[in-house]
């Protein structure tokens, strides 16, 4: 088998793996809502464990691998769908981080108290920018390989796409553009550096090129 004809057959192969998990379905919506609810509640106690496990739970990051790769090689219904799946998984995140933040400012009767781990997902930092990008090479590799594609949850806690969403929900029931601005603001930056990042790798594997 040549060099070009092992890399359409990965490629292929990873297409089919994504296609498992970049489909609309009541699972993905769930688990991103499930996710949300943990992460803004983390959020709210100032517990980096809570928020990790949220992070573990989130199935937002598998669309942008979806995205790059229907970039790479062209195919406007990949591109279609994992844009989608991308926009309506952030919104539901939003949305329920906002009405979970809503009731307990109601129940406790006082503004919720901003922490450290709030304030650290609303601080666009290039560094973060890098944290996405060789996260999200790292992510296209364990999805081109059967055998390491299980490292995808550690991979997802490193890039910490889900609790900046919170953040922003959280921000819209404090009415505070501050927090909405930065945390979206995060949010984009690790979008673009995971799907900038993939994309390279998709390219390094051979990705792009056809028999």
């Amino acid at each position: 088998m040549s060099i070009f004809s092992h890399a359409t057959h990965v490629r292929h192969q990873t297409e089919k793996r994504l296609a498992q998990y970049a489909q609309p379905s009541v699972s993905y919506f769930l688990l991103i809502g499930l996710a949300s609810a943990i992460s803004t509640i983390g959020l709210l106690m100032n517990n980096v464990s809570v928020i990790i496990g949220a992070m573990v739970v989130a199935p937002l990051i598998t669309p942008i691998f979806g995205f790059s790769l229907g970039v790479l090689v062209l195919q406007v219904d990949r591109i279609v769908r994992s844009f989608f799946m991308l926009l309506s998984g952030s919104a539901l995140a939003i949305t329920v981080s906002f009405f979970l933040s809503w009731v307990i400012q109601q129940l406790e009767n006082e503004p919720l108290g901003v922490g450290t781990e709030i304030l650290t997902r609303a601080e666009p930092h290039y560094l973060l920018f890098l944290v996405a990008l060789f996260s999200g090479a790292a992510g296209a590799y364990a999805y081109s390989k059967k055998e390491i594609a299980a490292s995808i949850a550690g991979i997802a806690i490193s890039v910490s796409v889900i609790p900046p969403l919170s953040v922003t929900g959280i921000g819209m029931a404090l009415l505070s553009s501050d927090l909405i601005y930065n945390s979206l603001s995060l949010f984009f930056f690790n979008l673009i550096g995971i799907a900038f990042g993939s994309v390279l790798m998709f390219i390094a594997l051979g990705f792009g090129k056809e028999v």
